[in-house]
């Protein structure tokens, strides 16, 4: 008789049976799931999708599984829910995270037995409270999930969005499931410590089932309430992004709860941290709801005690332990959030979106902020010696000649300012989003194809500058490109590094980079260890 055990099914990015990207990076919903199981007294582990397909004998092992994707990870969940059902046709299986978003696509097309839509935690709750994996109950009376009945297809409704205090108070991440990730102790292990987004503007362009902004001045006004309703039904945010209309306004978790977990995985061996936020300069910012992207101003205080408290844990302040931020708004990222950041952390790369460098552009997609005050972020975080990161992203609706060539002009403006790498990704339609219903875009298209060149061209020159120089790195998995060769990741920022020979994961070394492979790789030998 198989026990009561839950493999939590990490399937992030995994497309259609393989990440190609972010390999390093650990994201911190499975974490979370797991933490619901253990609240409740249920044995779960955490395994990489890619490591369980074709893998019966594991699965084996497992009574349930819960899986958490996104909405371009439909095909290996579909396929690994096939393998599931043939191997364990009692078990339950339970789907969440983004690819719940449209809940009648990812029934149709995985499924499940539970989808649970929106935020996880109270959902998954209440399902084991009410012996969902022990016995048949009635699923109409939970909110927020969707499910087959008889034929058809039910969604139960929306689930309001738990209360800041319950959210970070009640559920609270497992750590020790961390060690269920094989290169753990080399990867980005996100913590969060913000859920949702400040940004209630709202696209103008006119969207395919009709509807358009009327000008109703909600999303200008100064009163935080009123920016959160649409007449025109419009979804809040930049028109590509999901995350105010699926995660609502942001929730900024405790600081104690944050230096405790991050304190926990670096006992566990846990070597490089990012603090997880849309925007990190959301952090207890304003009073709730805060739907206002660039008012107030950032909590400068409440933003150096949180980087202090973690300065004062050993393996961060004597550097074994890195901690990072990424996602933080240009129109917030001002001279003493620059200064009050680069005092207290070593080596930052502040990830700032810009998108198009079109000023008219900017506008008509809902951004916050103007291409101008990316271009004067980035001046500011050079001086305090950041090297930022900033994304744009083509095929967007309302790409057209003049938008590309201003993107053009300003990812060079922008290289020459100070920005260590340009990032630039394929507008992809989100479900939830104002621009779900858009095509997405094609890498065929010849103003993509210039958008694509400007960005190799600028971030090979930037690796230039590496090749001679000693970079403190983390050893991680062998490479799937270069035979031989074991992937190292920086401590800190700096390029993905290759290196010669096999290297256990989580070994430290110091590596002389040699040779740019590609605009995202360089080559190097590992001149010691430790």
């Amino acid at each position: 008789m198989v026990r009561m055990s839950v493999v939590i099914v990490d399937a992030l990015s995994a497309g259609r049976g393989t990440r190609r990207s972010s390999r390093d990076s650990i994201g911190c919903g499975p974490r979370t799931i797991a933490g619901v199981f253990e609240k409740h007294d249920t044995d779960c582990r955490i395994r990489r999708v890619e490591d369980l397909l074709g893998r019966g004998r594991t699965l084996k092992e497992y009574a349930h599984c819960a899986i958490s994707a996104m909405s371009m990870d439909l095909p290996v969940v579909s396929r690994f829910i096939d393998l599931w059902r043939r191997i364990r046709p009692s078990g339950r299986v339970v789907l969440g995270g983004p690819i719940a978003t449209d809940w009648r696509t990812a029934l149709q097309e995985c499924h499940p037995d539970v989808l649970i839509v929106g935020e996880g935690e109270a959902t998954l709750s209440q399902l084991l409270q009410e012996r969902f994996f022990h016995e048949d109950i009635d699923l109409a009376e939970i909110r927020g999930i969707g499910y087959e009945e008889n034929g058809r297809f039910v969604y139960t409704g929306e689930r309001a969005f738990i209360s800041e205090e319950v959210l970070w108070n009640d559920f609270i991440p497992s750590t020790v499931r961390i060690t269920d990730y094989r290169t753990y102790q080399a990867s980005r292990v996100y913590v969060e410590v913000v859920r949702g987004c400040s940004n209630f503007n709202r696209t103008r362009i006119p969207l395919p089932d009709g509807r358009e902004c009327s000008e109703c001045g909600n999303c200008d006004s100064s009163d935080r309430r009123v920016r959160q309703y649409c007449p025109e039904g419009v979804p809040p945010g930049c028109g590509f992004c999901s995350v105010p209309n699926v995660w609502g306004p942001p929730r900024s978790r405790p600081k104690k709860s944050i230096v405790r977990e991050v304190r926990d995985l670096i006992d566990l061996g846990v070597h490089r941290i990012v603090l997880e936020a849309p925007d990190f300069l959301d952090y207890s910012r304003g009073v709730s709801p805060v739907t206002g992207p660039c008012d107030p101003p950032a909590n400068i205080e409440g933003i150096r005690g949180l980087l202090s408290d973690l300065m004062d844990i050993p393996e961060v302040d004597d550097g074994c332990c890195h901690v990072g931020i990424e996602n933080m708004k240009a129109c917030l990222f001002t001279d003493r959030v620059a200064s009050t950041i680069s005092e207290l952390l070593s080596s930052v790369s502040p990830n700032i979106g810009i998108e198009t460098g079109s000023y008219r552009h900017a506008e008509q997609i809902g951004k916050c902020g103007t291409p101008s005050d990316v271009l004067r972020a980035v001046e500011t975080a050079a001086v305090y010696g950041m090297k930022p990161y900033v994304y744009f992203i083509y095929g967007l609706p309302g790409e057209d000649e003049g938008t590309v060539r201003a993107s053009e002009q300003m990812m060079r403006k922008l290289s020459e300012a100070g920005a260590e790498r340009i990032i630039l990704y394929g507008f992809r339609a989100l479900p939830g989003s104002a621009f779900e219903d858009f095509a997405s875009a094609s890498e065929r298209e010849p103003l993509g194809t210039r958008l694509r060149s400007v960005a190799k061209e600028i971030n090979r020159k930037k690796k230039t500058k590496y090749v001679g120089r000693t970079v403190r790195g983390i050893a991680a998995e062998s490479s799937f490109e270069y035979h031989g060769y074991t992937m190292v990741y920086p401590m800190g920022e700096g390029p993905l590094m290759t290196v010669q020979g096999g290297y256990s994961p989580g070994t430290l070394v110091q590596v002389r980079i040699e040779e740019i492979l590609s605009p995202g790789l360089v080559r190097g030998t590992v001149v010691s260890q430790g």
